[in-house]
């Protein structure tokens, strides 16, 4: 379309032709989504303002649902023990952290200070988040344990359990990390969908699961129930031979008191 094409001369055919330069460009569809997002944006505010006299069509890309790099058990004790092995403390500490609270890794955890958690670590408030609103999560024994023992050590004399660490020296550790146990898709974040994942995936309502993680939308939080079976449980017996389906707790009680 070009820089200095007028707002009022810009025409469907002109937002499909730079769809196919972004495509040809090698960008991702949901990324050249963002790219039509903010021209939408644009055209609107002009709209509303009489700049323009109509809103173009415009259309779309469809993008196929991504899944979440998320850690299960056994992938978790590998990263700790690799930690560990490494005699990496910060890190193995870390990982813990942001796996039971879901926190952003930089942004949060890592700029967390010691007057953001409350009496005895029972909780952390992070002020300053992506969506604006500040939030606040209890902590697992884990964390706490953590906590308590990195305030004691020399740590306590920072500003927070983790605002001594070196973002570069850390992504730096991270690469190697990667390298040595083939997580080659294991980055930070990956912490942070492992946590939601596991409480969409125990059954955790969806609304207490987006207040928990700061998502600004419920659409965020929706996009980690492609994870869950969705009770398909109860139909298995019918792949495993069974002609019937198993009776539930309820039944086998009662069935225990007619005894």
């Amino acid at each position: 379309m070009g820089r200095n094409k007028p707002l009022n001369e810009i025409t469907s055919a002109d937002i499909a032709e730079w769809k196919v330069e972004l495509a040809d460009a090698g960008l991702a569809p949901s990324y050249v989504n963002k790219k039509i997002a903010a021209l939408s944006k644009i055209l609107k505010t002009a709209h509303d303002a009489g700049a323009i006299d109509k809103m173009p069509s415009i259309k779309w890309n469809s993008v196929e649902k991504t899944r979440f790099r998320f850690l299960d058990d056994s992938e978790e004790k590998v990263l700790l023990a690799y930690w560990s092995a490494n005699n990496d403390q910060d890190n193995y500490d870390l990982t813990a952290c942001l796996i039971d609270t879901g926190a952003r890794c930089f942004s949060e955890m890592m700029k967390a200070g010691w007057d953001d958690f409350g009496p005895q670590f029972s909780t952390v408030t992070f002020w300053k988040t992506k969506t604006k609103k500040p939030r606040t999560v209890p902590l697992t024994k884990r964390v706490r344990d953590i906590l308590a023992r990195r305030q004691k050590a020399e740590f306590g004399r920072n500003k927070g359990p983790f605002t001594h660490q070196n973002e570069h020296t850390m992504r730096s550790r991270w690469d190697t990390m990667r390298e040595v146990l083939s997580f080659h898709d294991v980055t930070p974040h990956v912490l942070r969908h492992t946590c939601c994942t596991r409480l969409v995936l125990a059954g955790v309502d969806i609304k207490r699961v987006m207040e928990w993680m700061g998502h600004s939308a419920i659409v965020t939080t929706m996009r980690y129930m492609q994870m869950k079976p969705r009770g398909l449980e109860d139909i298995l017996h019918v792949l495993e031979g069974g002609s019937q389906k198993p009776k539930r707790r309820r039944e086998k009680a009662q069935e225990g008191l007619a005894r």
